[in-house]
């Protein structure tokens, strides 16, 4: 009886940690005590040229696990920019601890 408990409690771990996972298209390594990260949100790299561009963002902040707060999304970030038109998008990621966490969405357009 034990092992069937630990097995389904084992797999149900498994499909809540895979549910609901957005995710880039590239991820760098994140590290457990500190991470400090930029990468692509987009892959269509065709004839993206950011000189000259506008640049736009906006910014999702955790603290301590538990308070969330921020708008993270293109559309306030092309906003804060005054872009009316989005060429290509990165993020930044910055972690201590998982105590802090900071993401921003970085915009760029005309």
């Amino acid at each position: 009886m034990k092992k069937y408990v630990l097995f389904s409690a084992l797999i149900a771990l498994t499909a809540l940690s895979l549910t609901g996972c957005v995710r880039a298209p590239f991820v760098p390594p994140q590290g457990m005590a500190f991470s400090q990260m930029k990468a692509p949100l987009d892959v269509d790299f065709d004839d993206t040229q950011l000189a000259g561009m506008n640049r736009g963002t906006a910014e999702v902040m955790n603290v301590l696990g538990l308070f969330t707060f921020g708008d993270a999304s293109a559309k306030t970030a092309a906003e804060n920019g005054r872009i009316s038109t989005i060429v290509h998008a990165d993020y930044e990621h910055f972690n201590i601890l998982g105590l802090f966490q900071r993401t921003t969405v970085i915009v760029y357009g005309k």
